[in-house]
């Protein structure tokens, strides 16, 4: 894997992985999304799928889910950090997703509460299994998740907050520096991440993203000659608090 990527993909992957080998289904109303806000922050979508995410019997009702997602990369934070660093690193660093599954039929109509609560948790859970798995496979380690309380959402209900932890780990790096090379040393930085459940109108909402949770700043010298040393100061100017604010806005108007 090319770890420049950094988290290209994890939403996409995600959200798809609840899904495993089902095939698409019939037409689903999608998640509504905070358009404007979206394209005021330079987002940009990177997926859209329809998928079967499960079909069972339960309280002698035969019931399917089907996954609507929509995935967006932050291109305009991309094209900045690839600016800042020559084209070196070029890739999604920040994610959001969001996803509606419709039962058939719908939620609210299967006869036994417990049985409803039982589709709900099915569902969430996987999303949350899927979640932490994509993290993994998309090279971050010590991925770890919490429990985070509620939040508000805009259709009116407290959604399940979970929070995730990770670290990822970066090769080295190099500039040309009048012919000579610049190495930089490979490291990790912190990524967090959000994932909200909520049940509305019937249907299960999903909600989240991943991002960069700390800066990364380097410092690094290179003897060009026994006179001439050259310091080069790297600072991609990452700001973890205003990613995680625009990704948790974002995640509380999915409707």
């Amino acid at each position: 894997m090319d770890r420049r990527r950094f988290l290209a993909g994890v939403a996409a992957a995600g959200v798809a992985g609840l899904a495993g080998c089902g095939t698409a289904s019939g037409t689903v109303r999608p998640p509504e999304l905070p358009q404007q806000r979206l394209e005021e922050g330079g987002w940009e979508r990177t997926a859209a799928n329809t998928e079967e995410v499960f079909s069972r019997t339960v309280a002698g009702t035969d019931v399917s889910a089907t996954a609507v997602s929509r995935v967006f990369d932050d291109a305009a934070l991309r094209a900045d950090v690839s600016d800042k660093t020559l084209d070196a690193v070029d890739g999604a660093l920040s994610n959001f997703f969001a996803a509606r599954i419709a039962f058939t039929p719908n939620l609210a109509d299967v006869p036994v509460e417990s049985a409803r609560e039982e589709l709900a948790a099915r569902a969430a859970g996987l999303a949350s299994e899927q979640f932490t798995a994509q993290l993994e496979s998309a090279g971050l380690t010590d991925v770890s998740a919490s429990e985070a309380g509620t939040i508000s959402v805009e259709t009116g209900e407290e959604a399940s907050l979970t929070e995730y932890s990770a670290a990822f780990e970066f090769e080295s790096f190099s500039f040309d520096v009048r012919g000579d090379t610049l190495q930089i040393e490979g490291g990790s930085i912190d990524v967090g991440g959000k994932l909200a459940t909520w049940v509305h109108d019937g249907g299960l909402f999903l909600s989240g993203g991943a991002y960069p949770a700390e800066n990364f700043a380097r410092s690094v010298e290179k003897e060009l000659s026994e006179a001439i040393t050259v310091s080069v100061d790297i600072d991609l100017g990452l700001e973890p608090e205003v990613y995680e604010e625009e990704v948790t806005g974002l995640l509380k108007r999915v409707e």
